[in-house]
C-alpha cells in the first residue's frame, strides 16, 4: 500500500490503519475503530484468506472477536462448532476460545473482524478445584465451628493447618505444654516443621514428638494434592521418661525449662483405645471435609459461571453495537468512494473545459489510481495493467517534482502478458522516489525492466539515489527464517512483496536487493511464467 493511497484512504474513511500483518494463510489490515482514540480498546480488521489455505487451531487469549463475512467463503471451527462464513454472515469467537480457519474455495475469501479485549475481573473464590486452597476454603465453610465440634466431641485437642503448618482456626482444647512449643518454635511437629509429617503415602499417621507428644493427622487430599492437615490428640500415653525429661532440658533455655516442666506434667494421658478410636473418627471427618469443600467450591463456581454468562451477554450486548458501528462504516465505505470518483471526474472535465489540461490529467489519474485500490479485488494482475498503475502515479509524482528525476520503462511485448501480484513493482517504484530521491543534489533516474528469459519473467527496479537503508537490508536477510521486523514504511512494503511472491510463486520466486554502483539500490524479481509447486522461497539481500 502506497502512502499516497494510505493516506486517501483514512481521509476517506475517517479510519486509522494501524498495523498490517501478512501469513501464510493470509492478510490483515488492523484499523483503529475510533479515529480520535477514545475508544483504543476496539478494533477492526479487513482479513485477506488464501485460497486453499488454513490457519492452525490458535487460543483466543484475553479477548473475543465478532467476524463479519465480506466476500467469498471461509469455514471456522472454534471449540468444536463449525461456522461457514459467506458474505453477509456473523459468527462469534469467545474469550479462551479454541479457533481455526479454513479457505478450501480457489478465491480469496475476506471477512471483517472485531476484537474486543475482555477485561479480567478479580474473583475471590478458586474458578478451579485443582488450584483451591485451603485457606480458600475457610472463606466459604465455617471450619472454626466445625472443628469446635470435633474437638467437644472426642475431649481431645483439634488443629487445622495448610500444607505450610499455617494454624486455619483457633486450636481447640490445646494444651498449654504444645502452646508453648509453638511459641518458642521448640518441637518438630507439623505446627514447628510443616513437611516433616506430610509423607510420601499421604495416609493418616499416629505421630510421636521428641518429647513423647502423640497427635494423629489427617491430610486433607483434592485431586491428590495435599492442601493441609486435620490434627487431633496432643496428649502423652504414658508417663514422661527420663529421656525425655533430658530433652527439655536439652531444648528450653534456663529461663523456659522450669514453665516447661510444669506445663508438661499437666499433659493429659490419653488411652490407647480413644486414641485408636479418634483415629478412625478423624479419617471419617477427614473424608467428609473433603466432600464439603468440593460441594462449597462448585457451588461457588456454578455463582461465578452465571455471574460470568450475565457479563458475557453485556459484553455481547456491546459486540453487537460494536457491530452495527462497523456495517455503518462498511456501507459509508461503499459509498464514499462513488461519491468521491464522481467528484473527481467532474473536476478534471471542468479542468478540462476551463484549458487547465495538467490539472485535468492529475485528476483522472488519481481518480484511476483510487478506483484500482478501492474497487474490486486485485490477486494477479498483467504488467500491462501494473504499468499503467505505474504511469498514473509518475504523472502526479513528476508534477510535483519536475525536474527530480527521469523515468524509463523497458518492458518487451512478451513480458506485458505476463501476470503479477497487484503493485509488486509499484511499491518498489515508489521506495525509489520516496525514499532514494529523497534529499539528493543529482538528477534523478529511475529504470524500469521487464524481459522473460525461458519459462521465467525477470523484473528489474533501478534508481541512483541514496540506496536502501542498511536496517532494512538486515531485516530482508532475516525474513525468511523469522517472518518479523521491518516496521519502516518501506520496510513494509517489501514484506508485503515478499509474502506474496512467497504465497503465489513459493521457491520458484527470488527476490534480490543489492547496491547499485557507488549510489542507488538495484532490486530483481524473478518469477515463472506458469504455476508452481511452492515451498520456501528464496530471498538474497
Amino acid at each position: 500500500m502506497t502512502e499516497l493511497l494510505r493516506q486517501e484512504i483514512e481521509q476517506i474513511f475517517d479510519l486509522k490503519i494501524v498495523d498490517e500483518q501478512y501469513y501464510s494463510w493470509g492478510e490483515s489490515y488492523w484499523l483503529q475503530l475510533d479515529p480520535n482514540g477514545r475508544k483504543a480498546r476496539r478494533t477492526v480488521s479487513i482479513v485477506n484468506i488464501y485460497p486453499n489455505t488454513e490457519q492452525k487451531t490458535h487460543t483466543h487469549p484475553g479477548y473475543e472477536e465478532i467476524i463479519f463475512g465480506l466476500d467469498g467463503e471461509s469455514v471456522h471451527w472454534c471449540n468444536g462448532r463449525k461456522i461457514v462464513l459467506s458474505k453477509g454472515k456473523v459468527g462469534y469467537i469467545p474469550a479462551g476460545g479454541e479457533h481455526c480457519i479454513l479457505n478450501t474455495s480457489g478465491e480469496i475469501a475476506r471477512m471483517m473482524s472485531i476484537v474486543y479485549p475482555t477485561m479480567p475481573i478479580e474473583l475471590g473464590e478458586p474458578s478451579n478445584i485443582d488450584d483451591i486452597e485451603l485457606w480458600e476454603v475457610s472463606q466459604l465453610i465455617n471450619l472454626e465451628a466445625i472443628s469446635a465440634k470435633f474437638a467437644k466431641s472426642v475431649r481431645l485437642a483439634v488443629t487445622l493447618v495448610d500444607q505450610d503448618g499455617i494454624l486455619l482456626t483457633s486450636p481447640k482444647n490445646f494444651p498449654a505444654f504444645c502452646n508453648l512449643c509453638l511459641h518458642l518454635k521448640k518441637g518438630d511437629c507439623i505446627l514447628n516443621t510443616p513437611r516433616c509429617c506430610l509423607g510420601t503415602d499421604k495416609a493418616l499417621t499416629v505421630f510421636r514428638c521428641l518429647f513423647g507428644v502423640y497427635a494423629i493427622q489427617s491430610p486433607i487430599i483434592i485431586n491428590d494434592r495435599i492442601l493441609g492437615c486435620l490434627g487431633c490428640g496432643y496428649g502423652r500415653v504414658i508417663s514422661p521418661s527420663v529421656t525425655e525429661q533430658k530433652e527439655l532440658e536439652a531444648v528450653f533455655e534456663c529461663g523456659e525449662l522450669e514453665l516447661a516442666r510444669k506445663a508438661y506434667s499437666e499433659l493429659e494421658i490419653i488411652n490407647r483405645n480413644h486414641l485408636q478410636a479418634v483415629a478412625e473418627t478423624l479419617s471419617l471427618v477427614g473424608a467428609s471435609l473433603v466432600q464439603m469443600i468440593i460441594h462449597s467450591a462448585r457451588e461457588k463456581q456454578v455463582s461465578s459461571y452465571k455471574l460470568s454468562l450475565m457479563e458475557e451477554k453485556r459484553r455481547q450486548a456491546e459486540l453487537e453495537n460494536a457491530l452495527s458501528e462497523a456495517r455503518l462504516k462498511l456501507l459509508e465505505s461503499q459509498v464514499n468512494p462513488h461519491f468521491l470518483f464522481n467528484t473527481l471526474n467532474t473536476i478534471a472535465q471542468m479542468s478540462l473545459m476551463e484549458g487547465a489540461e495538467t490539472a485535468a490529467s492529475l485528476t483522472y489519474a488519481l481518480s484511476n489510481m483510487l478506483r484500482r485500490s478501492l474497487g474490486d479485488n486485485h490477486n494477479l494482475v498483467t504488467i500491462s495493467d501494473e504499468v499503467t498503475y505505474i504511469k498514473d502515479y509518475l504523472l502526479i509524482q513528476q508534477t510535483r517534482f519536475p525536474d527530480r528525476f527521469e523515468v524509463e520503462i523497458n518492458l518487451t511485448p512478451e513480458v506485458t502478458k505476463v501476470q503479477v501480484p497487484f503493485m509488486m513493482l509499484m511499491i518498489l517504484v515508489e521506495n525509489a522516489i520516496q525514499h532514494g530521491f529523497k534529499n539528493i543534489r543529482w538528477p534523478g533516474r529511475l529504470i524500469v525492466n521487464g524481459r522473460l528469459a525461458g519459462d521465467r519473467a525477470i523484473f528489474e527496479v533501478i534508481d541512483n539515489g541514496t540506496g536502501v537503508p542498511e536496517d532494512v537490508v538486515n531485516s530482508m536477510k532475516t525474513l525468511k527464517s523469522s517472518g518479523t521486523g521491518m516496521m519502516m514504511h518501506e520496510g513494509i512494503g517489501l514484506k508485503n512483496i515478499y509474502r506474496r511472491l512467497e504465497h503465489y510463486y513459493g521457491n520458484q520466486a527470488k527476490f534480490t536487493i543489492e547496491a547499485h554502483g557507488e549510489q542507488g539500490t538495484r532490486v530483481v524479481i524473478e518469477i515463472p511464467c506458469g504455476s508452481s509447486e511452492g515451498g520456501e522461497m528464496e530471498c538474497i539481500s
